[in-house]
């Protein structure tokens, strides 16, 4: 990219969020790279928003009307109509291989927080990137006022599929198997901001840490999502 980038920050939808929501994380990331997952820009409006399923996430109804307003959303294009593409999506493919340049597509579709990472390793090149909310699963005994599992943080607030369910992360080895192809990675160091995490493969650290790590850039995002659209240019709806 022209901008020289140093560090990214996902924002994922995992309830450890909450402890840097009450030291008062959307101030903190105000204009810089932030790269969110699904449901999170109603809460935050990132640099570029994330999603890798059409029918749980981006054609809903009940949200495509909102995601038309967002500035930049980037995804699979699968099960995806012509006409439910919106002017504002970018539509990469995915791969189950991990490669950096993205020559065969994004790492990977099983997981939005892998097809977030993947882009952001790239588009970086080499700094830091902090994962906000990769808690895969639980962190808590805690239930929601309908029983089920705390699993994001916008629980109660906002409805849909993945909320409650943890299966996929009980999976022995699961976590090696999806996020284990990143330790190859020299150039990028990547943070996982959440101390109970199951997320095991990354270094981890709490808020109070997060917020020192953080340097001075910030960045006009209508410049950076104009430099991203030009990297992508390939994969602008015709």
């Amino acid at each position: 990219m022209q901008s020289k980038i140093s560090q990214i920050i996902i924002l994922g939808g995992g309830a450890s969020i909450k402890d840097g929501i009450a030291l008062g994380l959307w101030d903190k990331l105000k204009d810089r790279f932030v790269i969110g997952i699904n449901f999170s820009y109603k809460s935050y409006v990132p640099t570029i928003l994330t999603f890798v399923d059409a029918s749980t996430f981006y054609t809903l109804p009940e949200i495509h009307p909102e995601l038309a307003t967002l500035p930049l959303i980037i995804g699979t294009p699968y099960q995806i109509k012509r006409e439910q593409m919106l002017a504002n999506s970018i539509f990469i493919p995915s791969t189950n291989v991990y490669i950096r340049d993205l020559s065969k597509g994004v790492y990977s579709s099983r997981l939005s927080g892998m097809y977030a990472l993947s882009l952001a390793i790239h588009l970086l090149g080499e700094g830091e990137v902090f994962l906000l909310g990769y808690d895969l699963g639980t962190i808590t005994k805690d239930k929601d006022d309908k029983g089920r599992d705390i699993t994001h943080y916008y629980q109660n607030h906002v409805n849909h599929g993945g909320i409650g369910k943890t299966y996929y992360y009980r999976i022995p080895r699961r976590e090696e198997i999806d996020f284990g192809v990143y330790k190859q990675e020299k150039d990028v160091h990547i943070l996982n901001v959440s101390p109970n995490s199951n997320l095991n493969v990354f270094p981890k650290i709490d808020y109070p840490t997060f917020f020192s790590k953080l340097d001075n850039a910030v960045y006009n995002q209508d410049q950076l999502r104009t430099e991203i659209k030009t990297i992508f240019k390939a994969y602008l709806p015709k």
